[in-house]
């Protein structure tokens, strides 16, 4: 990443940094399989997040139920990984290209998640200068969110929404994303009548 960074940006990467100092380990390989280095890796990620909603169905808990699983899952495995991350590869094992590595993945979260909040910034900021456009563009999308909440099952949203998520890494990264814009943008405009 060549991006200029700012002075905000520098210290919010070195924050980041100490934040997943126990998950550094566990961050590269995870990196490479979110951005496709190898053939099964969309495979694998779309395998293990099956599964994992495949045992919520079978278990058919109630939503209060499988919050406080998935958390409890969650909290677990914040607990684990760097405790086994520690243990099976010493302070030694840490090289410099490893380093500029997991510094190149707190500088993607970084970049990536200032970008966020300025759209939803930029969002937000319609309210004062075109209120009209901000109000029907907020109650369409969530209109067709509730339409849609109602019409199909929330588990299987949720689902979608996550296989969305962790895919979308490798879809950018392998241009996948350009390449659905560049057709839809090639395809016939309607005549507009005189």
């Amino acid at each position: 990443m060549t991006d200029i960074i700012s002075q905000e940006e520098a210290q919010q990467i070195k924050k980041l940094k100490r934040l997943l100092e126990g998950w550094r380990m566990a961050l590269l390989p995870l990196k490479s399989v979110l951005l496709w280095e190898q053939q099964w890796h969309p495979c694998a990620i779309l395998g293990g997040i099956s599964l994992l909603y495949l045992t919520f169905w079978f278990l058919d808990l109630n939503s209060l139920t499988t919050f406080a699983i998935v958390g409890l899952i969650l909290n677990f495995i914040d607990f684990i990984v760097p405790i086994i991350c520690n243990s099976i590869y010493g302070p030694s094992a840490w090289t410099g290209q490893q380093e500029k590595v997991y510094e190149d993945i707190c500088k993607s979260i970084v970049l990536n998640y200032n970008k966020f909040l300025s759209q939803v910034r930029s969002f937000y900021s319609l309210r004062e200068k075109s209120p009209c456009r901000y109000y029907i563009t907020s109650k369409g999308l969530l209109c067709v969110l509730a339409w849609i909440s109602s019409s199909v099952n929330p588990m299987f949203l949720l689902y979608l929404f996550s296989v969305a998520v962790f895919l979308w890494p490798g879809i950018q990264k392998r241009g996948i994303s350009n390449t659905f814009v560049s057709m839809f943008n090639k395809l016939p405009k309607p005549l507009k009548s005189e």
